[in-house]
């Protein structure tokens, strides 16, 4: 089976590269053969070219309205948005042109906001997979072109079939209950027989970019109440890379005039993250809305407590863990000010006393988010949807 994949970005610790590389990688095994189609011969490019991957690099964007955050942006939005038009199109012929004479059985495309997959699929008349990684709107910022609605006629058109990665993001894109929209989870690694047992350190972490998108703001204004209030606080250690300089220059002139340098330390992008996480006493997962949320799952495979704002794929996972165990996996909040009384309430306790959470944690995810399971789902769907393209994929399912 020769398989297109689209790419939207390069960025290689964006999760939804990390995502793709692990179902790649187990799709090769299986026998699919890909054709991997990027922006650039940045970052995940270099990846897919040491594996002897073959690659089609063009220029294009994502199929949404230009950011507006400046004046400057304001002035330059229509001549960007048509930009963006004619980057899509030109490279929809490109890709078309470079395979031809390739026998394309199926076009997936990684994530829900770059339709150029979805355009290529129809010039060739082959089906099409939207991975809808992201709410877009609530979690990004993102708005389709030329409409939200435009977008959901695509998934709901014949031969279009979508993968969402949690059951609130395919609510959100209302496909649920479709029998061409499958829900199937991330997999963060493969499963593994024991829990990392590490002896903690006093940090708090937080993990992931540092954008406004992902509530860090909030999360620093709850952690200097926690400050004022706490016998010894607790630091917290923030590691990810800082790519907006404005947003990351504001969060040091608050950490500044509320003196709490020291307590507070950027860590910037590191390798070693998991072994910050076995060491952390628990990680701050503080976004407002996270469409899956990959840092989570990877801190309970190491054995770290996890506190999670309660709200999109952090809630489902804390769900997920629930209905999976009968108790909590992780501690959650729904404002700041729950999140202060929580840091208080973990910095009272020795470390061994959330190791029920730990473990009850880790069996969920060792047993939701191996990349053993994610591989099998998506593979199991490529089979539905070309052996059985005109069936009901649901009733095919159940049977």
């Amino acid at each position: 089976m020769t398989v297109l994949y689209i790419i939207h970005q390069t960025l290689l610790m964006a999760g939804s590269a990390k995502s793709f590389l692990n179902m790649l990688q187990g799709l090769i095994e299986k026998g699919i053969h890909p054709i991997v189609v990027l922006p650039d011969k940045q970052g995940i490019y270099v990846e897919i070219v040491r594996n002897n991957i073959p690659t089609i690099v063009v220029p294009y964007r994502n199929n949404t309205y230009p950011w507006v955050h400046s004046a400057k942006d304001a002035l330059l939005f229509l001549p960007r948005l048509m930009m963006r038009r004619l980057m899509i199109k030109r490279a929809v012929r490109k890709i078309v042109r470079e395979v031809s004479g390739t026998p394309i059985q199926l076009v997936h495309t990684n994530v829900g906001v770059c339709n150029i997959g979805f355009l290529v699929s129809r010039k060739l008349g082959v089906p099409h997979i939207y991975h809808i990684r992201e709410y877009a709107d609530k979690d990004h910022g993102m708005y389709f072109f030329p409409t939200r609605n435009s977008f959901i006629r695509q998934l709901n058109a014949p031969n279009s079939y979508n993968i969402c990665i949690t059951r609130d993001i395919q609510k959100h894109f209302l496909q649920t209950g479709k029998s061409s929209s499958r829900v199937i989870y991330n997999g963060i690694q493969h499963a593994v027989d024991q829990m990392p047992l590490t002896p903690k350190e006093n940090f708090f972490l937080y993990a992931g970019r540092v954008v406004a998108i992902k509530g860090i703001a909030e999360m620093v204004a709850a952690y200097k109440e926690y400050k004022s209030r706490a016998e010894h606080a607790i630091p917290l250690y923030i590691v990810g890379e800082h790519p907006h300089a404005a947003y990351y220059n504001n969060l040091l002139d608050y950490i500044q005039k509320n003196h709490l340098e020291g307590d507070v330390t950027f860590l910037g992008q590191r390798g070693d993250i998991q072994d910050y996480m076995r060491r952390a006493l628990a990680i701050i997962i503080p976004s407002p809305f996270e469409g899956f949320g990959r840092c989570m799952p990877e801190a309970m495979f190491c054995g770290c407590l996890a506190i999670g704002h309660h709200t999109g794929g952090t809630w489902e996972q804390l769900e997920n863990g629930r209905i999976f165990t009968g108790e909590e996996i992780g501690l959650h909040y729904d404002d700041d000010a729950q999140l202060t009384e929580l840091l208080l309430e973990v910095s009272k306790h020795p470390a061994e006393y959330y190791m029920p959470y730990l473990r009850r944690a880790f069996l969920t995810v060792n047993h939701f988010y191996t990349t053993e399971s994610y591989v099998e789902n998506v593979y199991e769907f490529y089979q539905q949807i070309l052996h059985f393209p005109n069936d009901d994929l649901t009733l095919r399912k159940k049977k």
